[in-house]
Parts: structure tokens; sequence; C-alpha cells
């Protein structure tokens, strides 16, 4: 069972990289509905000290700055570079986009990421990985919560609350779906928590990761 990263092509994280540190500057995200941009500024960085807004008319003094309809924030679009750039092709090769690639905010994630500024444009990532995901797993390997959570090394009481939608644990979960992700990393924490679960629990769980 395989939990794909999945590319958010409405959404970007902008940081400010400096010599030692990098810090969150905020998010740019589109509004399909509206067909608008709207730079949202984190409140921590636009209260500090030496902050530096990301352009002239993006003021730290206001958190929220949204586009005119359809339209990108200038100030963005020239990180990215002109099609008509001899080495365009290059550029999108080596972030393996198609050239004819248009959408702005895959190419601010891209080729756009990095330009003259200190300020880098990241690609924002996630995964359809849910609680509704734990208990398919656990059925179609006929186990326990109770050995599931023994032999990951996680609270059943946690596991159950995650389960019954009562609570939104996004660590555990988090770490859950890296354990189901990744055969090497579950195998690895079977050989430390094995000893605790029930044999035929514990050969399902090895059969099903090796």
């Amino acid at each position: 069972m395989r939990y794909p990263l999945k590319l958010n092509k409405n959404c970007i994280h902008i940081f400010h990289e400096g010599n030692k540190r990098r810090l969150f500057v905020g998010e740019l995200i589109y509004d399909s509905k509206k067909d608008k941009y709207s730079l949202i500024y984190d409140r921590h960085y636009a209260h500090a000290k030496n902050a530096i807004p990301l352009g002239p008319d993006l003021s730290l003094f206001k958190l929220k700055h949204d586009s005119q309809k359809g339209k990108m924030f200038p100030i963005f679009l020239d990180r990215i570079p002109d099609k008509l750039n001899p080495a365009y092709a290059d550029y999108c090769s080596s972030q393996n986009i198609s050239p004819d690639e248009k959408n702005i905010m895959v190419l601010l994630g891209t080729i756009g990421r990095r330009g003259p500024s200190s300020f880098v444009f990241e690609p924002v990532y996630s995964s359809d990985f849910s609680a509704d995901d734990i208990t398919k797993f656990r059925k179609q390997l006929s186990i326990s919560q109770h050995d599931f959570a023994l032999a990951f090394d996680i609270s059943q009481a946690t596991l159950q609350r995650i389960e019954s939608d009562k609570s939104i644990d996004l660590n555990t979960l988090k770490r859950i779906e890296m354990l189901l992700t990744f055969p090497d990393v579950a195998l690895w924490q079977l050989k430390q928590t094995g000893d605790r679960v029930h044999k035929n629990a514990l050969t399902k769980l090895r059969k099903y990761f090796s």
C-alpha cells in the first residue's frame, strides 16, 4: 500500500533564507472560484524586527493581500524566466516540468523557486492518507487495534480516537503514514516492538512489509 505525495497546485510556501536561518514568510494561495491570488504573511514574520516585505506593494502592515481577478502579483511574475530565453527549456527540464507548463503556481515553485532576492518559493505537497486508511489496513490483515498499537509503539487510546474521528493527532497520523508507506521503516520498528505483539499478528505484518 502506497500513499504518494501530490503537488498542491494552488499553494506556495515562501521563506526568507539568510546566511544561517530560513524563516517562514507566508503562503501564496490561488482561489480558483474567485480566480484570485492571495498572499498571506505569517504573523510572526510580519511582526519580526528585521522582516522584509516581498514587494513595495505588499506591505507587512497588512497580513493579507489579494490580487486583481485573473492576475498574479507582478513582483512574482518577475521571478519566472522569459520563455524567449534560449535556456528556458533547460530550466524546465532541470525541474521536471514541461516547457509548455502554464500554471503560474507550478512555475513559481520550480523555475521561479529562487530569484535574485533572498526569498525562496517552495512547492507544497500533501497526501490523501487518513484515519480510514489505518482501519482499512488493519481489516485487510485482520489485526486488532491492540496489536497494531503495540507493533508500532503507538498509544492504543490515541489510535482509537483517531480511527473514531474523535481526535486529529496529525503527528501520530503522519507517523503511521510513514510506517505504512516505507516497508524498511516498518520492519525496523517491528524489530524493536515485535516481541510485544501476538505471533499471528506479527507474522502477518512481517509478511506484508517483506
